[in-house]
């Protein structure tokens, strides 16, 4: 999975508290002025030196490459019939410079407060040729001289990228400088070789800006952003009580939100889950059960109630197969971005923090080209929903969270100053090849999504967007990581799969903990993770039409215990599910029989909350009580239009498998 010398290289420095941002941070005291992100990648550099003084060769190129190798299995360890007609798994993507050995690159900025540079030495890729090389950045001061500040060998890339290099540029603050980044080549490269390259992941620029203005009025009515995390279950969050934590930034969000710590999906698949998640109705009533028919458009959607409403709305979707062709779930939406693989949370807060910041310049809440409004226009408040696949299988997070290192803090913005071991430290590889998924690496994916959720948070408090904007929080299903013998496929409607994280953040409340407006609350009860249709609605001031869900401030409000009970509905149709506070009831046909077999299944959750003994078909009253519960929902129907199945080409059909689909 790694490479053994540099794993114990990146231990040591963890360990030393200073990898990644070289020794140093930015001090932050929450009260400094706006984060902005100057994308190098984006900004045609000057070339200073071309590879080996041949102006004629290319110095670099713009490409979306992987956090990680494209192929991230070891495929000698995959059984041949198991991998017919199964693609590559990569690891997810992220934006890159390719430069070419012997050329030096060059950025003129002013430093900001705060300022540091960022990116991820990649590497070579495999279908490159080696590149016996070293990455140099550096700046040239405005007296000419020239420092270097990083500087390291190119490496192969392999499954697991290494860590995020933070360099610090305090030293030259105010002033105007060149950023250098140049790759240094093999010495006697002889006339007519190829010259090789390497990746330089995500370059980019942080600094403070002028603080935002106080008076600043609020929109007329909140922003809402919508956060939805894929394969994310419960337990894997400290504020549901895992422990040592590995989400420091979710947690504070958690200490400063509504948390609603019995909160189910309504399916064990991501399409029909987030289907659910935007139109407030069961799989019974909207039609969608699988990965490939897209949501009919008669349905109105969150999206286009929120654009009907006044609000600029924009999706950041970073799985292909969540994609609008695939899920109908653009529709309602401005601005629409679908990755063509899967993105890293990186690259998808990246362009999130892109399109903030475009509304900022262009004047808070005017629309892109596609809009005659001008920014002279009132403000608008926006709806986003941002999707991060990280969980997912294969579990590639870069160093040192695949070693077992996350922040000891939420930093946000700001380089990490300290990591601390979630686990005994040391390398892993997948237990589970064809999938390419191991209990710790899923650990650290989550660990590494919690990072770029709070630099995400962090730009939106440093941007004052935090005091009118609603954040809520959710899963689509969770993930077996072992439980019922089933590793890394969502198979199933037990707890494992539905059991989700779900809260909200009300506007007025600081998450660096100067003020204290909005209290956490942690609330008991059963609720669905559709039921934040219409609560969202609601505290946006918009109308809530019909649908299934029930606002979640109602179900959980004092003297309420929340539902009765919650619904669950298998992907393709295989199975139902019915959950109480003290059952769990479920019925299945057609699944994998091994690890699914088909007929109900009972758990008394009070005496068997790891849901192992089935006591279905001892007779037992409560089967007959959850079954006739089971029956009278699943008759109790919405007229709604019938969806369309589309017809997936055999590669989108081998994408899938890939994903563990079948």
């Amino acid at each position: 999975m790694s490479h053994p010398c540099r794993s114990a290289v990146l231990l040591l420095l963890a360990a030393l508290s200073w990898l990644g941002c070289l020794g140093c941070r930015a001090e932050d005291d929450g009260s400094a002025g706006a984060w902005a992100r100057r994308d190098l990648w984006r900004e045609r550099p000057q070339v200073e030196a071309y590879p080996f003084g041949d102006s004629s060769r290319r110095p670099f190129g713009r490409v979306i490459s992987y956090l990680g190798t494209a192929e991230v299995r070891d495929l000698s360890r995959v059984p041949p019939q198991q991998l017919i007609n199964i693609p590559k798994r990569t690891a997810a993507q992220v934006r890159a410079l390719e430069q070419r050995a012997g050329s030096r690159l060059q950025w003129r900025v002013r430093v900001g407060p705060a300022a540091y540079v960022s990116f991820i030495p990649l590497g070579t890729p495999a279908d490159r040729p080696p590149c016996a090389c070293t990455f140099r950045m550096g700046v040239r001061s405005p007296d000419g001289a020239i420092h270097e500040l990083s500087r390291l060998a190119v490496q192969p890339m392999g499954p697991i990228a290494q860590a995020v290099v933070e360099v610090p540029l305090a030293a030259w603050e105010g002033q105007e400088i060149d950023l250098l980044f140049q790759i240094d080549g093999p010495p006697g490269l002889a006339p007519g070789q190829p010259v090789p390259t390497a990746l330089w992941g995500s370059p980019a620029l942080y600094e403070r800006g002028p603080a935002p203005d106080p008076a600043r009025a609020a929109s007329r009515r909140p922003n809402v952003l919508l956060i939805g995390l894929d394969t994310l279950r419960a337990d894997a969050l400290g504020a549901w009580g895992r422990s040592p934590s590995l989400t420091p930034s979710l947690d504070r969000l958690a200490e400063e939100s509504d948390v609603w710590l019995d909160a189910y999906s309504t399916f064990n698949v991501t399409n029909p889950s987030f289907v659910s998640i935007l139109t407030g109705l069961y799989g019974k009533d909207h039609g969608v059960y699988d990965l490939q028919t897209p949501l009919p458009r008669s349905h109105t959607t969150l999206a286009e109630l929120f654009s009907s409403g006044g609000y600029d709305t924009m999706v950041m979707i970073s799985a292909r197969h969540l994609g609008d062709h695939n899920s109908g779930l653009g529709q309602g939406f401005e601005e629409v971005t679908t990755a063509s693989e899967h993105l890293s949370a990186e690259m998808a807060v990246d362009t999130t923090l892109d399109w903030l910041a475009a509304r900022g310049r262009r004047g808070i809440g005017a629309r892109g080209a596609k809009g005659a409004r001008s920014s002279e226009q009132p403000d608008r408040p926006f709806f986003a929903w941002v999707h991060l696949f990280d969980p997912h299988t294969p579990h590639t997070p870069p160093e040192p969270y695949a070693v077992g290192f996350r922040p000891s803090e939420a930093t946000g913005l700001a380089p990490v100053a300290t990591w601390t071991p979630f686990r005994p430290p040391g390398p892993r590889t997948f237990d589970e090849p064809v999938l390419g998924g191991h209990r710790d690496l899923y650990d650290g994916e989550v660990a590494y999504l919690d990072r770029h959720l709070g630099r995400l948070l962090d730009f939106l408090e440093s941007r004052g967007y935090l005091e009118d904007t609603v954040v809520a929080l959710v899963a689509d299903h969770g993930e077996n990581l072992g439980d019922h013998g089933v590793l890394y496929r969502h198979l199933g409607l037990w707890d494992s799969t539905t059991h989700v994280p779900l809260l909200i953040r009300r506007p007025g409340a600081s998450l660096a903990g100067r003020r204290h407006d909005r209290h956490h609350r942690s609330h008991r009860g059963l609720v669905q993770t559709l039921d934040l249709f219409p609560t969202l609605l609601r505290l946006a001031g918009l109308p809530v039409p019909a649908q299934d869900g029930q606002d979640l401030d109602e179900l959980t409000k004092e003297g309420s215990t929340g539902r009765r009970a919650v619904f669950a509905e298998h992907a393709g149709r295989l199975g139902l599910m019915v959950r109480t506070d003290r059952h769990l009831y479920t019925l299945s046909q057609g699944n994998n029989p091994r690890l699914v077999p088909d007929g109900p299944a009972l758990y008394d959750l009070a005496a068997d909350p790891a849901q192992a003994t089935n006591l279905a078909g001892r007779g037992l009253p409560a089967e007959r009580e959850m079954d006739a519960l089971l029956k009278r929902w699943l008759a109790a129907r919405r007229p709604a239009p019938r969806p369309e199945a589309r017809t997936l080409s055999p590669e989108e059909e081998q994408r899938l498998r890939a994903l563990g689909y079948n």
